[in-house]
């Protein structure tokens, strides 16, 4: 099965959070070992803002989904993100959304991630960097 097929399946096989189903997204390409992820989303006309773009806010959700995604990929566990630094490098435009997101570094406490977002015109909008928790879960009982 291909990487993006296999990881595909991985996800829909988790337990949904209500908030989940908000930025609807696909698995173009995946790579376990390195933890890259692609993602294609569609965001909703309820992201724009004022401008007819979308909203910021939506857009670091939609990088939130990546560096998880990427992180889970890695890990093969949900981690919390602790840490996202957004820089807008042009207008989001409403309609197909590229996402690219890879590890940089993985440790035993902090997974170390960057993601970037081209909009429907093909253009990078969002660069972000990230830092996710590993938590010290202990022995399961």
């Amino acid at each position: 099965m291909p990487k993006a097929a296999e990881l595909q399946t991985l996800l829909d096989s988790q337990p949904k959070l209500d908030g989940s189903a908000l930025p609807p997204f696909s698995v173009e390409d995946a790579d376990f070992d390195a933890g890259r992820v692609v993602l294609r989303f569609a965001p909703q006309p309820a992201f724009k803002n004022y401008h007819g773009n979308v909203q910021g806010g939506f857009a670091v959700a939609l990088i939130d989904v990546l560096i998880s995604v990427a992180a889970y990929a890695k890990t093969r566990a949900w981690l919390p993100t602790v840490e996202i630094k957004s820089t807008f490098v042009a207008p989001l435009m409403l309609g197909e959304t590229r996402g690219e997101a890879s590890v940089i570094k993985a440790g035993k406490q902090l997974v170390f991630l960057e993601a970037k977002l081209w909009g429907v015109d093909g253009k990078l909008a969002v660069h972000a960097t990230a830092t996710a928790f590993v938590p010290n879960i202990g022995p399961q009982k």
